[in-house]
């Protein structure tokens, strides 16, 4: 076998972290890393590829938790402090969008590339928003898409008001708007993207359904089989009772009544809902309260956190094929909704210049990504922290080195918008 074959099979079995540092080893290995197919070849071989579970807890201190599920190993679970001017909007095919309300801009982030870029919000409308849909098409096209939808009321017609933009052309917001006879509540559940369309749950179990790629919009109306349920034993004035989302790869509805638990998947040809599953209803208190929620991992079919009382402990419900039911497996400690799963992948962020904005808030979103993407890639917490020097306008991202008593310094570089290793020092608090 000839050394570069050799080499290249050795890379596409490394972790993925791991693989993306060898692009330093020479251009052909980079071009070949940053190519689409790479993924494809190394997901194949990965017999345990690992899910992550991202979401914020909001309490007298804000925390960034991830939760990583990797079979056959262990669940890993850990936190760091989080700001609270941040928030997490969205997580796709390898990319999370970020809110960062203190400059007033979104923000695309690839944490396994370290990639980032910068979006300016809609101009401001009439129109009430409700929320952001985010479409990644890796490995299809390796292109987004940032959808906004909110309520508009012109001469006495209803329409729902789209904003999209493109990651081709990140500074250019459009406007798409679909007619409709009522404006019915969203539930809280997020929009969830699937066959290149973004979804968004209405209360009644409608759907408003946004093709990225045709760039229109339906409403999918609510399934007949929730009315052909006893209505008498619904619980819709105690809790969320209804979600959207993708289990086992098909966009799949939950829908808890009093004494039932009933999935449906959806037909994309025949744009209908099928119910897979009636199972009883272990997640509610006896007087009908609705104590947990679903947690959504692409592959799995849908699992529930069961709120466990007087504790901040939650119970695993996971899916048993062999029992058609489910089955309690490990507690989690402080959970909250809504979690995002998270795969790391190649997706492309296409940088480009970021214009209108200042100088020390680069520096600050910079900084903030850098903790983020130790976080969620590094499983790093506490060996990072930040220096200032507000008379040059630079800022040093300081790391410990393991095992010594030294650390090595980063300094960013604004042209190339990433952190530069500098000179090795000595102890530092």
């Amino acid at each position: 076998m000839e050394l570069d074959v050799l080499v290249w099979e050795i890379i596409s079995r490394l972790p993925l972290k791991e693989a993306v540092r060898c692009k330093v080893l020479n251009k052909d290995i980079k071009a070949r890393i940053s190519d689409p197919q790479f993924f494809q070849t190394w997901f194949q071989r990965q017999e345990h590829p690992s899910t992550e579970l991202i979401y914020t807890v909001n309490a007298v201190r804000r925390t960034l938790h991830k939760i990583t599920l990797h079979n056959p190993l262990p669940i890993a679970q850990i936190e760091t402090p989080f700001s609270f001017d941040i928030e997490i909007l969205a997580s796709c095919n390898g990319l999370i969008l970020f809110d960062f309300e203190q400059v007033t801009k979104y923000c695309v982030f690839n944490p396994l590339t370290g990639e980032h870029q910068l979006i300016p919000y809609p101009l401001p409308t009439t129109d009430k928003l409700h929320s952001m849909g985010f479409a990644v098409d890796y490995l299809n096209s390796d292109q987004y898409k940032l959808v906004t939808i909110g309520e508009l009321v012109e001469n006495s017609n209803l329409f729902y008001n789209f904003h999209l933009l493109s990651s081709e052309r990140p500074g250019l917001w459009r406007e798409i708007q679909l007619r409709t006879d009522s404006f019915i509540s969203f539930s809280g559940n997020p929009p969830v993207y699937w066959c290149g369309s973004l979804y968004w749950l209405r209360c009644d179990g409608s759907v408003v359904a946004f093709d990225t790629r045709r760039e229109e919009a339906i409403l999918i109306n609510r399934p007949a089989f929730i009315d052909q349920y006893d209505l008498s034993y619904g619980n819709s004035s105690t809790g969320q009772n209804i979600w959207l989302g993708r289990a086992q790869g098909v966009l799949t509805l939950l829908c808890i009544f009093r004494r039932f638990i009933v999935l449906a998947t959806y037909d994309n040809a025949r744009s209908s809902w099928t119910v897979t599953h009636t199972l009883d209803n272990f997640i509610s208190h006896p007087d009908g309260f609705v104590t947990g929620f679903p947690v959504w991992i692409d592959s799995n079919q849908v699992s529930f956190l069961k709120d466990r009382p007087l504790t901040r402990y939650h119970d695993l419900y996971e899916y048993d094929i062999e029992i058609n039911d489910y089955r309690q497996g490990a507690a989690w400690d402080t959970v909250d909704k809504p979690m995002y799963c998270f795969h790391p992948t190649l997706a492309s962020v296409h940088q480009m210049p970021f214009d209108n904005v200042e100088t020390d808030d680069l520096l600050y979103i910079a900084a903030k990504l850098n903790e983020i993407r130790g976080f969620i890639i590094e499983d790093d917490i506490i060996n990072r922290f930040l220096v200032w020097i507000d008379s040059e306008q630079v800022l040093f991202l300081v790391e410990h080195r393991p095992l010594t008593r030294y650390h090595d310094p980063y300094e960013y570089d604004t042209e190339i918008n990433e952190f530069k290793k500098a000179a090795l020092l000595d102890p530092v608090l």
